[in-house]
């Protein structure tokens, strides 16, 4: 009876492990954390394909490319864009986590919300902030983890290049996100 109880004990924890794997949380997206590191990154995902932009510019060349901050884009094997990793400093291969873009539906939160989930899924779900107008998109800011997400305001039938304050009535609950970016806190 024991050796069944440990069994399935073990059962349980393994699948939490594995589970909480692809989780967002505040300052966690899966394995990656506020203590996290560049460096970390390339052991994190070492089975994963990894592309470095830094700001000095893919070759040096200031005349050619320049970027205000360095990226790390996450590639599954195959091809698939997974995440986009900026550090809080530049060409510092031990700088902690500024922000990572969740490009993958992969990655949600404990309650299920992630990039191909709808505006209600998120309403009902994490506490909205406050909305905000640029001119082309409508950033949603959840505070509970620390994100952003962003609509596209033709999509929700809002006039582009307007930047008058925007309520949660004025979006449909089926709108769909173009991008999600959690921030990690220092």
């Amino acid at each position: 009876m024991n050796k069944l109880v440990s069994l399935f004990l073990l059962g349980m924890l393994l699948a939490a492990c594995t589970q909480n794997s692809n989780t967002i949380s505040l300052n966690n997206v899966g394995p990656i954390s506020k203590t996290t590191t560049i460096e970390n990154i390339k052991e994190l995902f070492s089975k994963d394909s990894i592309v470095s932009r830094l700001s000095e510019g893919d070759l040096g060349n200031l005349n050619v490319y320049v970027q205000d901050n360095d990226t790390h884009l996450i590639y599954k094997k195959g091809g698939e864009l997974l995440l986009s990793v900026a550090p809080v400093n530049p060409l510092d291969s031990v700088s902690k986590i500024k922000s990572v873009t969740v490009f993958s539906d992969v990655y949600k939160t404990e309650e299920g919300v992630g990039i191909s989930s709808s505006f209600n899924d998120l309403n009902v779900h994490h506490n909205i902030e406050k909305l905000e107008a640029t001119f082309k998109l409508v950033t949603v800011f959840v505070k509970d983890i620390n994100a952003t997400f962003t609509l596209d305001k033709q999509e929700l039938g809002i006039k582009a290049f307007t930047l008058g304050a925007v309520d949660k009535s004025q979006i449909p609950e089926n709108a769909k996100f173009t991008s999600m970016t959690v921030w990690f806190e220092e």
